[in-house]
């Protein structure tokens, strides 16, 4: 069935009427309702004009009207679109076609309020260059609302998703949530290989399950009491010095090899590598060493490939070193 963008179109399990707002893929359009903006497979709607013609009790014309004729009707309260109750970034992946295969082109973003509170949501997406978006809006009950785009290359430099949740008429719980998210980009790879593999559209991840309860006075006291405590020993802890380097070697990486197979041991050696990566992105550091040896060479194709998809990677160069001879690569970090 073919649709374009503005027709009205039917939600054939709610009843509801929405517009065609964009094309997703051959599979999914998104549509807008009452404000809304959500995804939703072709098989999942229908042209409304059989029921228009039918349901005569509503005095609606078989004839086609303005989109901005066409009433608004309320949203169903608990349509969630298989997502749990709580406060969600979600995430939806829009495909193009590059020689042989489908590569994600562009990540579509949505705040999903996935609870009875009305809200007021700033929000704002920043990346190594400046803020791709910055928005303050009002969240409806069990809403979903459409943020903005990101390009899919953005995705490497892990752009932090900084939120704001206000309740506007709390009552029983705290007034206020904030918190900031950031992606890693082997976790994003996993997001996305799961929903293929489950044939989802998009991929949620909870924020939060709901504004927290109060806490009563003597508790509090005792929270105080114990957080100042924690951050007293904290200070007294000499903190770890950055590794410099890292040794791929498998029997440096585990007691015992024995049973494990060529895939499973590059599987943990690859593990290890990603959280040193990791680690060094996060602590701001020059340089890394990674001791891959030399083998076949599979290890480090495999972090050669993944260094090319690293954003904060500046370069990397894998030369004869008297210390490793050829079985180490440099990696040095934008600053």
């Amino acid at each position: 069935m073919k649709f374009s963008i503005g027709d009205i179109v039917l939600l054939k399990r709610t009843g509801e009427e929405g517009r065609v707002v964009d094309f997703v893929n051959k599979e999914m359009i998104e549509v807008e309702v009452g404000g809304t903006h959500f995804p939703v497979f072709l098989d999942e709607v229908d042209h409304p004009y059989l029921k228009w013609f039918t349901d005569k009790k509503k005095g609606r014309p078989a004839a086609i009207r303005r989109i901005d004729e066409v009433p608004v009707e309320p949203q169903v309260r608990g349509i969630g679109h298989g997502v749990a109750s709580g406060f969600h970034l979600s995430f939806l992946p829009v495909f193009r076609f590059d020689e042989y295969e489908d590569v994600v082109d562009k990540l579509k973003t949505y705040f999903i309020n996935q609870t009875p509170h009305l809200l007021t949501l700033q929000y704002e997406c920043q990346g190594q260059g400046g803020a791709f978006f910055r928005h303050k809006t009002e969240l409806r009950p069990f809403s979903h609302f459409y943020l903005h785009d990101i390009p899919f290359t953005a995705m490497q430099e892990q752009p932090r998703f900084s939120w704001i949740l206000e309740q506007q008429q709390a009552r029983d719980r705290a007034a206020s949530l904030s918190n900031t998210l950031r992606i890693k980009p082997k976790k994003l790879f996993e997001y996305i290989s799961h929903i293929q593999q489950e044939n989802k559209p998009m991929f949620h991840i909870q924020l939060a399950e709901d504004f927290p309860l109060p806490t009563p006075l003597e508790s509090q006291l005792q929270l105080k009491e114990s957080v100042g405590s924690i951050v007293t020993a904290l200070k007294t802890v000499k903190k770890e010095k950055p590794r410099t380097e890292i040794d791929l070697h498998i029997e440096a990486l585990v007691a015992d090899i024995r049973g494990l197979s060529n895939f499973e041991m590059l599987t943990i050696q690859l593990e290890a590598f990603s959280d040193a990566l990791d680690e060094a992105i996060g602590n701001h550091q020059q340089s890394l060493v990674v001791i891959h040896g030399v083998g076949k060479g599979r290890l480090k194709e495999e972090i050669h490939r993944i260094l090319r998809e690293t954003w904060a990677v500046d370069f990397y160069q894998h030369d004869w070193n008297p210390r490793y001879g050829y079985g180490a690569t440099e990696i040095f970090f934008r600053q």
